[in-house]
């Protein structure tokens, strides 16, 4: 009588296979994830660029920033660091504020800001064409390869 099965070397190509295609895959998975944060990094920073917006229609000038990249302009009389949301008195500019850190500067006189934020995925395009569109402020060191930037435009 004849035994059905597989080969031992059958056995070993089916596994070579599927580890080749798992190395080929996983790469391209972490990839897909490290994009993924960063488009909602982008989003978050967009967001906060308009909220920042309708921050100087009301007062004519950017909220200005504590020295270490902190965004103040908050709480009753506008003069405390913004942690969760970005809110002035009863006006609510921003319900949360962007997850991961973020680096902001205001620009001398107001008119003008700055938003960086660090990406995973350094082959981004959107990189060097944010950093050419929003160069650094006057006494500010250059911007790391990684950084993503937003200003007033």
């Amino acid at each position: 009588m004849k035994k059905s099965g597989f080969t031992l070397i059958e056995l070993l190509v089916v596994i070579g296979i599927i580890a080749t295609l798992t190395a080929l895959a996983l790469p391209n998975y972490m990839g897909a994830r490290q994009r993924a944060r960063d488009a909602r990094k982008k989003g978050e920073l967009h967001e906060l660029k308009q909220a920042l917006r309708l921050y100087y229609n009301d007062y004519n000038t950017y909220p200005t920033d504590n020295g270490n990249g902190g965004l103040m302009g908050c709480g009753a009389a506008g003069n405390t660091q913004c942690l969760g949301s970005f809110t002035v008195g009863v006006t609510t500019y921003m319900k949360r504020l962007p997850l991961d850190p973020f680096v902001y500067k205001q620009a001398t006189g107001g008119d003008d800001f700055r938003l960086s934020q660090t990406f995973e995925n350094v082959s981004d395009s959107d990189l060097t064409s944010s950093q050419s569109r929003c160069p650094p402020l006057t006494g500010n060191p250059a911007w790391n390869p990684t950084d993503y930037v937003v200003c007033a435009d």
